[in-house]
């Protein structure tokens, strides 16, 4: 309102209406008496906006003591109490937050704290108010942790971090503590602003998570070495085998994982070898692997045939697979006498015949049935094949061509069939580590997607072109007939021409396992027979003890400690220890109601 539109009116224009009769009242009953009125009022400007005023009237009176006018001094205080309003709203925050707050002067003297600072320390307002923080200091900080701090905040700077603190009673206790610089309108810092938040419950639960998760990697460290452990690592895996040349790697993408490879002679000319991958990952797949490969090689020294071997392994697994989880299967079986290949694909990745010279690949692209494990009473198939000198099987898990890079690409078949015809090796162990070597640098940095399974094996023989001579002895289960084996053996030797030293330490072995066999192998008094089957190939000598007894593993039991006197020692056992040192190979298995005793040496003529 200007001078002119105000001046005649009553003060009443500017009435909000927010204020009772009551209150006019008692205003005027104030002022009437002649006493000062002193308040805060809610009025309304002329363009209807309402505000807030502090208003003072003070009555005027004449020399004759007669009340003559109304002084009014008014304050326009919205803003204020805008201001007020918004540091009681913030204040009641302060006061109510779950988060112990200090604020402090620029010397770190304590100004202010809120309840939640109490309840977390311990220590009331009355005793923290001009004292410094130090004094919940736990000794557990050095000094650089401190300037470190105090270094950050006169910069202005935010500090955060975890300490461990005191409380008033002594008890250490962990707080992540944010201190924040205020700062005047010259840019001057004025007061420190300290959040606290008590953690120690958190990091007794991350204790205890850091712990298990210590457990548990220890637990899947010594699973993997355990699972690392069933499998054959060391190379070259027979050396004194000339056939073969073999070498195989396995990279898990986790701990523990589904792939699997294995490798073992199931007789002196048959060499069997299987590379899997279970479906998941982690845990679940480990064991079905460790499964899987236990019943492969289990079936396998029973059947030479892969079909058949699959087959049974399938029902097997099928019948209490509750978890549906399923197994891809290669397996093959190599005949180094013939080079003839006989071969199963359970809904696993083809694998290839490599020419050593030319690279040139064949696909054996061929499937033999479903995935082992999914389904009870399937009937797998093979097929049969010869290969040649030098050339080179290998086998492979899907986490070689499925392998991904940064941009989820993947490494595809082509990129490996273009690998292997183009690739710099020349042995199985350097195409190995060539498949290998290429997939990590596809993935450059990537994450290993999968688990990465490379089997090569390299056929060294010409088919037949080593000397087999064999002769088979049968005998009757008397001591009186080892003897005779003994006499057969020696003519054999002489034949062809076997050293004597040789054929020495083979008669030590007839004497010590054929009388084992005979003295204690039989619970009946009928007659049986014992067979011995006598294989000279090339450089290497191989005799094979068969007999129908009770089951028995000569080789089994520890070697007798031969520092021990003779008295002191227990009975038994020394026969079989001189057999085994005097053997480059000996094994033992049972095979359906027959023990199978094989007896190797090797460069019998050098």
């Amino acid at each position: 309102f200007t001078f002119d539109e105000a001046v005649g009116q009553k003060p009443s224009i500017l009435k909000s209406g927010k204020l009772d009769n009551v209150y006019y009242k008692k205003l005027w009953a104030a002022l009437l008496s002649g006493k000062n009125w002193r308040e805060e009022i809610i009025n309304k400007r002329k363009n209807g906006e309402l505000y807030i005023e502090e208003q003072s009237i003070t009555p005027v009176f004449d020399d004759k003591n007669k009340l003559t006018n109304f002084v009014a001094i008014k304050q326009d205080i919205s803003e204020r109490k805008k201001a007020e309003k918004r540091l009681k709203s913030q204040s009641a925050a302060l006061k109510s937050a779950a988060n112990g707050i200090v604020i402090t002067n620029i010397k770190g003297e304590i100004e202010w704290v809120n309840p939640a600072f109490t309840k977390l320390t311990g220590y009331s307002w009355r005793d923290v108010i001009g004292k410094n923080p130090r004094a919940l200091n736990s000794g557990k900080h050095d000094k650089a942790f401190f300037e470190n701090m105090w270094e950050s905040i006169l910069k202005g700077e935010v500090w955060h971090d975890e300490i461990i603190n005191k409380k008033k009673n002594g008890e250490l206790f962990y707080e992540e503590m944010t201190i924040t610089p205020i700062l005047n309108d010259e840019q001057e810092i004025i007061q420190f602003v300290a959040i606290k938040q008590d953690i120690t419950e958190r990091k007794r639960l991350e204790e205890i998570v850091i712990k298990a998760k210590e457990r548990m990697e220890g637990e899947l460290n010594v699973a993997k070495d355990i699972q690392m452990s069933m499998l054959p690592l060391i190379f070259p895996a027979f050396p004194q085998r000339k056939e073969v040349d073999l070498f195989a790697s396995l990279i898990p993408a986790r701990e523990v994982g589904g792939d699997f490879y294995d490798f073992y002679f199931l007789d002196e000319n048959n060499i069997c070898f299987v590379v899997g991958d279970v479906s998941g990952k982690g845990v679940p797949a480990a064991l079905m692997m460790a499964v899987t490969k236990t019943l492969l090689k289990s079936q396998a020294g029973n059947d030479k045939s892969t079909a058949s071997i699959m087959t049974h392994v399938n029902n097997e697994i099928a019948k209490d697979n509750t978890n549906y989880m399923f197994i891809t299967v290669f397996m093959a079986i190599l005949n180094t006498n013939t080079g003839e290949l006989v071969y199963s694909n359970a809904g696993h990745n083809p694998s290839f015949i490599i020419n050593h010279k030319s690279h040139a690949t064949t696909k054996l692209a061929d499937l033999h049935g479903p995935v082992v494990g999914a389904m009870e009473g399937m009937t797998y198939t093979e097929t049969r094949l010869n290969i040649n000198k030098d050339d080179i099987i290998l086998a492979y898990t899907d986490g070689v061509t499925e392998a991904q890079n940064m941009n989820e690409e993947l490494y595809s078949d082509a990129k490996f069939e273009n690998l292997l015809e183009k690739g710099n090796y020349d042995s199985p162990e350097t195409l190995t580590n060539l498949i290998i070597e290429s997939v990590h640098e596809f993935e450059d940095g990537a994450e290993q997607f999968d688990d990465i399974t490379v089997l090569a094996l390299q056929y060294n023989e010409n088919p037949y072109a080593a000397e087999n001579y064999s002769i088979s002895i049968k005998i009757e289960n008397k001591l009186t007939e080892i003897t005779s084996a003994i006499d057969h053996f020696e003519s054999f030797g002489m034949e062809h021409n076997i050293p004597m030293a040789i054929v020495q330490k083979f008669n030590i072995a007839f004497d010590e396992l054929l009388n084992n066999v005979i003295s204690y192998g039989y619970d009946d008094e009928e007659k049986h027979t014992i067979d011995v089957e006598v294989e000279l190939k090339g450089e290497r000598l191989i005799i094979t003890l068969i007999d129908d007894g009770i089951p028995f593993n000569p080789f089994i039991n520890d070697p007798p400690d031969t520092m021990l006197s003779v008295e002191e020692r227990g009975i038994g056992g020394l026969g079989v220890h001189i057999v085994k040192s005097l053997m480059d190979e000996y094994e033992y298995k049972r095979n359906a109601d027959k023990n199978i005793i094989t007896l190797v040496k090797f460069n019998i003529n050098t």
